[in-house]
């Protein structure tokens, strides 16, 4: 399945994919994921197979429109398809992309993906109090505040607050009119 918007696209991810995918080991991007080890090639294999694996998490790779290249991933996590429920997460990884709108585009198409194909009800996340970048995208895209784990995330000699954000299926589509 392959979701096209105006500036990027979503499509599965390939083994090809490994060695763009490697870059998230730089230490900007790794501030704002929950990742504690390095990854290497043979972790970051496991991972790509384990994605196709079981039907708990949805993760696609990120390219712009007129590009076939690998800048980040987008997806759900944790689906609960009981309770339509799932975590969402996303990692532009390839910092020339930053701040150009790709990261709310791709938010916005995996929301409607989420609520609209997969009929979820709720799609939550986690981000970090300095991640004041992600959580003005996620404002932007229609998630509320709903709590904040009080230093909960140690990160470079210190304890942060995790801010706990999520949106409804109504309010989304709400939105979308």
């Amino acid at each position: 399945m392959i979701i096209n918007g105006e500036k990027i696209r979503l499509r599965p991810i390939e083994m090809s994919d490994l060695d763009r995918l490697l870059n998230i080991n730089d230490s900007d991007i790794r501030a704002n994921l929950a990742l504690v080890f390095p990854l290497n090639r043979i972790r970051e294999e496991e991972w790509i197979r384990s994605l196709y694996s079981e039907d708990r998490n949805i993760v696609f790779a990120v390219e712009p429109i007129d590009e076939t290249k690998l800048i980040g991933t987008v997806g759900l996590h944790s689906i609960n398809w009981v309770n339509r429920t799932a975590e969402f997460g996303i990692a532009i990884t390839d910092k020339n992309y930053w701040n150009k709108g790709l990261g709310t585009e791709a938010t916005l198409l995996i929301l409607r993906y989420g609520f609209l194909t997969l009929n979820l009800h709720r799609i939550s996340l986690h981000v970090y109090e300095y991640n004041k970048r992600a959580i003005h995208v996620y404002e932007k895209c229609g998630f509320k505040h709903e709590g904040v784990l009080r230093e909960a995330r140690y990160y470079n000699g210190k304890y942060h607050d995790v801010i706990v954000m999520g949106i409804l299926a109504d309010e989304f589509l709400q939105m979308q009119k």
